[in-house]
């Protein structure tokens, strides 16, 4: 989608490459956590399809289902952000906010901050696991040391489907699929305002596995090469809205069960941080499902049941590219849900008009890197601690 550029220019402060942690959080049993924050629906990405060297920052691994990192709104207000490469705003709660099922619980920024200022105008916005919607601020938005200083973001009204989620979303897609840039015509990419160029145009993400009780973390402007070991992977994006790209000549493999990964109506993949699972067409779910060993799809959970010992047993998940292969071991796509179960880390939810999603289980075994440059996702193979 296209936005009209107007005089309300986005300004930046200037930075050289720098790495944000996911910071942990308190343990705590996935079983309390509503399930579509745990599961399929767990897809944060914004439904709006068809209707300057690196640092880092920290982010926080909420039990293999959920990471996010501190962010700082105005003077000085900290709030947890999902940062979601599947959508394209920033948004966080407001002090009026109302939702009937604890989506408005948890801390809110306040709006009387006079680096904040309001553009007059509301958003909406959909996503995979609920929703939310209120005005449309103006001010400066930092992640680490990097400062949008005139960023356009959303302050919550109302929100539904997204208690315990975290304080607000930092979208990561490409500016054609923004809501609030749409509604103010000018850019609100927080990413873009930064101002990256050329080699360091890129971000990148390393997250965590909740059992081996490092951080994670996203490098913006460049990537951190003591995450991932061997030759990043690189596909290219064909549509500048979401990290989306091509995935007809891609096959799987999972123990018994082998087969082409696109179909007639899902020949696209796009890679997801704000997305616990991965998501595909139902009849490649179902034949990696039983590849795997888990039981039949469960429709009451949006998941499949998987035996918890897989996860040491169980085959790799292989996604096989025209050049290069993309292995996922067990350990990784078997989630704990706190309570004695598992469920397998694969689900349906991909069809017409509805791309194929690799999100987390994927990224915890591949260093994921986001090419704004060249228009590219790659992918390395992850370095965990032992």
């Amino acid at each position: 989608m296209l936005f009209v550029a107007s005089l309300l220019a986005v300004s930046a402060t200037a930075l050289a490459p720098f790495t944000v942690p996911i910071h942990k959080s308190a343990p705590f049993h996935l079983s309390n956590v509503p399930k579509q924050e745990r599961h399929a629906a767990s897809a944060r990405s914004a439904i709006h399809r068809f209707s300057t060297s690196p640092g880092s920052a920290p982010l926080e691994n909420v039990y293999n289902f959920l990471y996010r990192a501190n962010a700082t709104v105005g003077k000085g207000q900290i709030l947890t952000v999902d940062l979601d490469t599947g959508s394209s705003d920033v948004w966080v709660r407001g002090a009026k906010c109302t939702s009937s099922d604890g989506s408005c619980d948890g801390p809110k920024v306040n709006t009387a901050d006079s680096t904040l200022k309001s553009t007059g105008k509301t958003y909406s916005i959909t996503y995979g696991s609920g929703s939310c919607s209120g005005d449309i601020y103006t001010g400066p938005v930092a992640v680490g040391n990097a400062v949008a200083s005139n960023l356009p973001f959303g302050v919550s009204t109302s929100e539904k489907g997204l208690a315990g989620v975290a304080d607000g979303l930092l979208g990561l897609g490409y500016n054609g699929i923004s809501t609030i840039s749409q509604q103010t015509g000018t850019s609100a990419n927080w990413f873009d305002a930064l101002g990256f160029s050329g080699a360091n145009n890129k971000f990148a993400f390393y997250l965590s596995d909740a059992s081996n009780g490092d951080s994670g973390e996203v490098t913006f402007g460049g990537v951190d090469t003591s995450k991932y070991t061997g030759a990043v992977n690189y596909v290219s994006v064909n549509s500048q809205t979401y990290w989306q790209f091509d995935i007809s000549q891609v096959s799987y493999s999972a123990g018994s069960s082998s087969g082409a990964l696109g179909g007639f109506f899902a020949n696209n993949a796009i890679s997801d941080t704000g997305t616990s699972l991965i998501i595909l067409g139902t009849s490649q779910a179902d034949a990696i499902n039983q590849g795997i060993g888990a039981q039949p799809y469960n429709s009451t959970l949006g998941a499949y049941y998987i035996d918890c010992g897989i996860a040491k047993t169980g085959p790799s998940l292989d996604f096989k590219f025209p050049s290069f292969t993309l292995s996922v071991p067990s350990k990784y796509y078997v989630l704990d849900n706190g309570d004695g179960t598992c469920i397998s880390g694969v689900t349906q939810g991909a069809g017409f008009l509805t791309p194929s999603i690799f999100g987390d289980v994927l990224s915890r075994a591949y260093y994921t890197v986001y090419d704004k440059a060249n228009n590219k996702v790659g992918f390395a193979k992850a370095v965990h601690p032992q």
